[in-house]
């Protein structure tokens, strides 16, 4: 393993066992952790999921994290400007229907809502009625009309009116988005020390932030390891997953060598894809039938590799343990050979 200064990583002595050392290390004090869903409430609510939780959905590889959240730099010249700061923020969050309203009232037997709307958390979110008019008239199945500033009032116009048909169409005008970028739930601005202001949010969307002018593209930070595979690709994904789980281990006070991190997230994604470590990822796609019979299911692996004939060459650890084998690492990795010439010059030794 090459040397990497910013963790301080020198190299292995050949046949050690690495894979045994990175599980254990990280295994003992994963056991020690709180055993509960933890979550804690970050800078301006922005929630996200730590401790144990956190490992697992990494190294399960889990498609969406349960609280995604990203880190939005700005580029050099806005970064500290609030005013052009608050212009993109505008442009992130997604503001629906139900964000910006009092209460509404609707009759399903005529097919009419009424909207009313909140002055205040217009002006918050920087809006007018008449946006929100302009949004809602889109829809094919509503006829919109703008009674005041603070009043729409809209009239199903779809086919085969029912009341089921109507309610449904009702919800999903109170769920539709007026301004902002699908999936970002919550974005605030932050300050640093030094002036400069980040974005940070509750939801991710990497593809569609990337596409707003003064975002810094290259400074983006996302949890989603899938979508960050999908953006940047493989090798982004196993820099985050190393970094989430090293920034997991230190936030909950234990001090684990990047090393076996490192190690962990090379296993789950050599292949060129995300993989989990457990019987659908590494531990289940062994080579070895012993390997994986070993760790779950074992009559299916053992019924699989009689009916299609597998070899199992006996290269690991954990098959060769299993039939009392010497292993091949440590001293289990030296093999000693003589030439036929030598051993004529070996005398047999002389019986009393």
């Amino acid at each position: 393993m090459a040397k990497d200064e910013a963790h301080g990583i020198n190299g292995v002595t050949p046949g050690e066992a690495v894979g045994v050392v990175a599980a254990q290390s990280i295994g003992e004090p994963g056991t020690q952790m709180v055993l509960k869903a933890f979550h804690s409430a970050g800078i301006s609510s922005v929630i996200t999921t730590k401790g144990l939780p956190r490992i697992i959905e990494i190294v399960d590889a889990r498609k969406k994290p349960k609280f995604p959240i990203m880190e939005i730099r700005l580029e050099k010249g806005i970064e500290k400007n609030y005013a052009k700061v608050r212009e993109i923020w505008r442009k992130i969050e997604e503001v629906k229907v139900s964000n910006v309203i009092t209460n509404f009232d609707e009759d399903l037997k005529s097919g009419t809502l009424i909207l009313h709307l909140d002055k205040e958390k217009l002006s918050f979110y920087e809006i007018t009625g008449k946006t929100v008019a302009s949004r809602l008239s889109k829809r094919e199945d509503l006829s919109v009309e703008q009674m005041d500033s603070e009043t729409i009032k809209m009239k199903y116009k779809g086919k085969g009116r029912t009341a089921h048909m109507v309610r449904t169409a009702f919800v999903n005008v109170l769920g539709s988005a007026i301004v902002g970028i699908k999936g970002i739930i919550k974005a605030t601005v932050q300050q640093a020390e030094d002036g400069t202001y980040t974005i940070t949010t509750s939801g991710s969307n990497l593809e569609e932030v990337m596409k707003i002018d003064g975002v810094d593209k290259w400074h983006l930070y996302s949890n989603d390891i899938f979508e960050v595979m999908r953006v940047y690709g493989i090798d982004a994904a196993r820099n985050l997953i190393a970094h989430e789980l090293d920034e997991v281990i230190k936030e909950e006070g234990f001090t684990v060598s990047f090393r076996h991190i490192a190690l962990v997230a090379d296993a789950m994604t050599h292949t060129g894809n995300i993989k989990s470590i457990g019987r659908h990822g590494v531990a289940g796609q062994k080579e070895s039938v012993f390997a994986r019979a070993a760790y779950e299911e074992t009559v299916k692996h053992f019924t699989n590799a009689s009916v299609f004939g597998e070899i199992d060459h006996l290269k690991g650890v954990a098959e060769n343990i299993l039939i009392g084998k010497q292993i091949g690492l440590g001293t289990g990795i030296i093999r000693l050979t003589v030439k036929k010439d030598d051993l004529k010059k070996v005398k047999p030794k002389k019986e009393d």
